[in-house]
């Protein structure tokens, strides 16, 4: 679901839940626990088919993640099955997995321009939204703290009344069920997930405060850069400058599961060195170009927040069932692509597809390379997680330096 704000900024990101959540069996068992690495920082990540109750996932890569009230290191609560995305920027969590694992756990609210709690909204194009008020908590992921950041209780009760413009049309995700995950992980190329965009104007799509005590109605409102939902690895002391996701590759069609790592800092410690590849910068808005089938596809990216390889193309059948938002060809096929950065730095991929029907027939596999489908944007190319299997993969944030440049980019 690409985000659908009204900001250049959000229409450069690609906040991916799942486009279609697959048919099959229940799913949402919980396989072996994600390992705990040793080292600081790292944080151990697993591809499997959900949190309880969801459904059944594929292709989403989640993590456990622990918040606490600013300087506690007792009130706290560890949110498992949060999805890492690296198309957005910022913390969100479901409001009811807080209130059930951690019942005392009580975080402060960030306030408005009116004195009264700030609210965030995010849309999808799929037309589904998030929306919650954003409190304030330390974020540890692995052995890293990120102190005191703003981050969103998705479908809080206290306040059920989403702003008209962020719910117009759209249906709410407010549930594991519903969103797939307990959360949203964003560790993407920005800091912030407006910028200065939303410091200078009030109606911004983003961000809201409640109209009265009770916050039966909303209006928008300016915040500051410190206000706003940011990434945490920016925040912390050391290893701060962007993130490495590390898959390993999968040797089959499908798989049930698979884990790997997500590891903090780029150049700063042995396990986070790039060695031979390639570095795309971005455009100020997070894209590159994809060369594809005689197309160039100048608004591309790469984001683990999607469960599949997304484009337009009229020579790949769509599927006629219930999975109409993906590709079934009818044998595997192969393809190839160029990817070019904003630096003019080039590398060729190859990538194979497959019917996705056929894929979604058995519902304990969660892990599903060849999974595509068309994206309804002529201009775009979504490299989801199905890229990420085999690579390792760099994630540059914006004005943070590194051995490999100033973010953003992508490196693998």
């Amino acid at each position: 679901m690409y985000l659908n704000n009204f900001s250049p900024r959000a229409a450069a990101l690609a906040l991916l839940v799942v486009l279609l959540t697959a048919c099959g069996g229940g799913g949402g068992s919980t396989p072996t626990p994600i390992p705990s690495p040793t080292l600081s920082n790292v944080l151990g990540v697993m591809v499997d088919t959900g949190p309880t109750g969801s459904g059944y996932n594929v292709n989403r890569l989640y993590a456990s993640v622990k918040i606490c009230q600013p300087g506690s290191s007792t009130q706290c609560a560890t949110v498992d099955h949060v999805l890492v995305d690296t198309g957005s920027t910022g913390l969100r969590l479901l409001s009811s997995v807080i209130s059930s694992s951690a019942p005392t756990l009580s975080l402060n609210r960030v306030l408005g321009s009116t004195g009264r709690p700030l609210l965030n909204c995010v849309q999808f194009v799929d037309n589904t939204f998030v929306w919650g008020p954003v409190v304030t908590a330390d974020i540890v992921l692995g052995g890293k703290t990120a102190a005191s950041v703003p981050i969103q209780l998705i479908a809080d009760p206290s306040f059920s009344n989403p702003a008209s413009a962020c719910s117009v049309g759209g249906t709410a995700m407010t549930t594991a069920a519903t969103l797939g995950a307990n959360g949203i992980l964003g560790l993407g190329l920005f800091r912030e997930d407006c910028g200065a965009r939303c410091e200078g104007i009030t109606h911004n799509g983003f961000y809201y405060t409640c109209g009265n005590a009770s916050c039966s109605t909303t209006t928008g409102s300016r915040v500051t850069l410190d206000q706003q939902l940011t990434n945490p690895v920016a925040l912390f002391a050391t290893d701060n400058n962007g993130v490495l996701i590390d898959l390993p590759a999968v040797n089959s069609t499908t798989a049930n599961s698979l884990t790997g790592a997500l590891i903090f800092g780029i150049g700063t410690q042995n396990n986070n060195q790039l060695g031979s590849g390639v570095v795309l910068t971005t455009s100020a808005n997070g894209h590159f170009t994809t060369l594809f089938a005689g197309q160039s596809l100048n608004t591309s990216f790469l984001d683990t927040g999607s469960n599949g390889l997304f484009f337009d193309s009229s020579a790949i059948p769509v599927c006629t069932d219930s999975n109409e938002g993906f590709y079934c060809p009818t044998s595997l096929t192969s393809l190839s692509a160029t990817l070019v950065g904003a630096n003019r730095v080039s590398t060729s991929i190859s990538f194979s597809i497959d019917n996705a029907t056929s894929l979604f027939t058995d519902a304990r596999k969660a892990v599903l390379p060849s999974l595509s489908g068309p994206f309804g944007d002529t201009t775009s190319f979504d490299w989801g997680l199905p890229f990420f299997y085999g690579r390792r993969v760099f994630v540059g944030i914006e004005g943070q330096t590194s051995s490999l440049g100033p973010g953003p980019f992508f490196a693998f």
